[in-house]
């Protein structure tokens, strides 16, 4: 018989072991599930939310929902390994609970995790501020203090032009849209360093105000040139207050309208969200500027959008933040949607939220940066700032 011959018996063996081996535990893991059924099942949607969350490979709109649950989906997976274990199922219990502690993984995204690894304190730092302004309420223009938005780069989702903040910048640009016959609306990047380069857009939306979009500059920072991406996510208007004002006043028709209405706008703030990302990627994606990227992203720290930058970039205030960060100012509060995320060219500082800065709907958040190679490079040189020759008008 031929080598040939015995390397493909042999092959043969191993490929009908690896199948008698999957079929018996095939059947052994059938026959626990119709055993243990809502535990099993409990336990392998767990499985499936915890996969999207730290690698969301799919992005359609379905996953959403599931990464979004992910908070009530590790306590239940916690119940149904106790109770597995209860019943003597040792085995999928003990992976259940690897799993579960795996979770945490995901879970640290909720809370800032300020660490001081590092003396930065001689190094030139990079103030960023990022704020969903809410078109400035047309109550504080006059006499406003703009002075606590002031940072060397500010980015605004939802802006109205505001004096007050425009004199503290030396270039700026915008993207702005007419949201009535009083206001124009849209994104502002401010810089008090020179904008070199700059890219943005408003995404279209029907039968809805066009003030989702996003801006792209390059910006001269000293020796260096840095991109900055200044995004604004789908909104959705989700109005869970209603919901519940509704459910207490005992209108239960209304409460159900509003159920629906807000799962259709979280299924269309996913879809969209997610073709609005991929645009975002294709800025940054092998830049060979440091990068950072902030705005509102409509969605929680264990969303697609946050799953996905998580890959390539890391959170500030997941890094060099404190607490919970939430930057909703209105119902349900308990969300951080506002984020900053940064390549791997910078160290970060500290994150914080402005939560005294109570005029809009949003916090806003401000974050300081050290340019990685400038802990090798004088300061004295690194904030040498080149002439600026121009200011970038509005696009």
């Amino acid at each position: 018989m031929s080598i040939f011959h015995k390397f493909a018996g042999l092959l043969m063996g191993v490929l009908q072991l690896l199948w008698g081996t999957l079929t018996n535990a095939g059947r052994l893991f059938v026959n626990r599930y119709r055993q243990f059924p809502i535990a099993y099942t409990t336990l392998s949607y767990f499985f499936f939310t915890m996969a999207f969350c730290y690698y969301p490979v799919v992005g359609h709109w379905l996953t959403g929902f599931v990464m979004m649950s992910l908070p009530l989906a590790i306590p239940c997976g916690l119940i149904s390994c106790i109770y597995l274990l209860y019943k003597q199922q040792k085995m999928i219990a003990t992976a259940g609970l690897i799993w579960v502690l795996f979770s945490f993984l995901v879970v640290k995204r909720l809370v800032g995790t300020s660490v001081g690894d590092i003396d930065m304190s001689p190094t030139q730092t990079l103030k960023v501020l990022s704020f969903n302004s809410e078109t400035f309420p047309t109550n504080i223009n006059n006499g406003f203090d703009a002075s606590p938005l002031k940072a060397d780069i500010a980015c605004f989702q939802e802006y109205s032009p505001n004096q007050q903040i425009e004199r503290q910048y030396a270039a700026k640009v915008e993207k702005l849209t007419c949201f009535d016959k009083d206001r124009e609306i849209g994104l502002a990047l401010f810089s008090n360093y020179p904008i070199v380069n700059q890219y943005g857009r408003i995404w279209n939306r029907i039968h809805g105000p066009d003030i989702n979009g996003f801006l792209c500059a390059d910006i001269a920072y000293g020796t260096d040139t840095i991109r900055v991406v200044n995004v604004h996510l789908w909104s959705m208007g989700v109005r869970t207050n209603q919901a519940v004002s509704a459910l207490k006043e005992g209108h239960i028709g209304q409460f159900c309208f509003e159920v629906i209405d807000t799962f259709r706008r979280l299924k269309e703030g996913f879809k969209n969200r997610n073709e609005q990302l991929l645009e975002v990627e294709s800025y940054v994606a092998g830049s060979r500027y440091p990068v950072i990227i902030c705005g509102d992203f409509n969605e929680t720290p264990m969303g697609y959008s946050y799953g996905k930058l998580s890959q390539n970039f890391r959170n500030a205030f997941e890094e060099a933040g404190q607490g919970l960060g939430f930057t909703l100012n209105r119902h349900p509060f308990c969300v951080r949607l506002d984020q900053q995320f940064v390549s791997s060219d910078w160290h970060i500082k500290t994150c914080e939220t402005l939560s005294g800065i109570s005029f809009s709907d949003h916090f806003p958040v401000v974050a300081q940066y050290v340019l990685k190679k400038s802990l090798a490079i004088p300061a004295n040189i690194l904030a040498q700032r080149k002439p600026l020759t121009h200011t970038m008008a509005r696009n």
